[in-house]
């Protein structure tokens, strides 16, 4: 099954930003597949055996005021006409909050609680006898969904591994050699850059590629509060490698088909 997703200049609806702004969004031009977001997942759902009857994007934005108190004077009507509205929007404040907090916080001055470290029980040894981090690259923003069709790629084209140079002449490890990546739980195969901007005994890499495999080797630790997953601390072993994980083969196979389905259904 294909559900064609559409991009910001093809449907509906409204963004909400971290200062409270809902903003409206609003198309230039239908969708090529024939439906927005919204419309295949009412679709969806109505196969599934769960009716939705909306008829625009404006009829789910009502549904969500009369539901959420904050949201309860928020309408399409209103964000064209204002530009912008930041909730809570309600009887009270029927044009938006802009201050939230001039004397004292919602629940009055606030709740501290002390709570208790616990430290990860991912541990290095002599099998994974490093730290894998990961993490982002400004060029491809949060995870490259986007910026890995664009011409961003002249500048972050492939998700590399950082190592030191004490730790990559420990391993026979040059510029850009092949390096196989194994954890706990998984493997797969990166390019090697050797630098000191990281620690002898921790190597980094990012997670914008998805045939790079990153999440494959972060274990399933998480946060006991949170349950904020923990990417940041892998224990791994890196060697010297000539050819790609066993996971690599079969994403890149996959991928092949799926593009060769695309061509098959694609017009003219």
């Amino acid at each position: 099954m294909f559900l064609p997703g559409s991009s910001f200049l093809e449907k509906d609806g409204t963004f909400t930003n971290a200062e409270r702004r809902v903003s409206p969004v609003r198309k230039v031009m239908r969708a090529p597949a024939g439906y927005a977001d919204w419309e295949i997942t009412q679709l969806l759902s109505n196969e599934l055996g769960l009716p939705m009857n909306y008829t625009h994007a404006s009829e789910i934005l009502d549904e969500i005021a009369r539901l959420t108190p904050t949201f309860t004077g928020i309408s399409f009507e209103k964000l064209d006409r204002l530009g912008s509205v930041q909730w809570p929007c309600n009887d009270e404040h029927p044009e938006g909050t802009p201050t939230m907090h001039e004397h004292t916080f919602v629940r009055g001055k606030g709740r501290f609680l002390i709570t208790e470290y616990v430290p990860t029980s991912e541990r290095v040894n002599v099998r994974y006898p490093l730290l894998l981090t990961t993490g982002r690259v400004l060029t491809q923003y949060n995870v490259g969904a986007q910026t890995r069709r664009t011409a961003n790629v002249v500048w972050y084209d492939e998700d590399r591994l950082e190592i030191h140079p004490h730790d990559a002449e420990e391993r026979g490890i040059g510029p850009d050699d092949w390096v196989g990546v194994q954890s706990r739980a998984g493997d797969t195969v990166l390019r090697a850059v050797i630098t000191d901007r990281v620690q002898p005994g921790v190597v980094y890499t990012t997670f914008h590629f998805p045939d790079s495999g990153a999440n494959v080797i972060t274990t399933d630790n998480s946060d006991w509060a949170t349950n904020c997953p923990e990417y940041k601390v892998t224990a791994v072993q890196v060697v010297r490698v000539n050819h790609p994980s066993e996971w690599q083969r079969r994403h890149r196979d996959f991928d092949l088909r799926q593009r060769a389905l695309l061509e098959e259904k694609a017009p003219g």
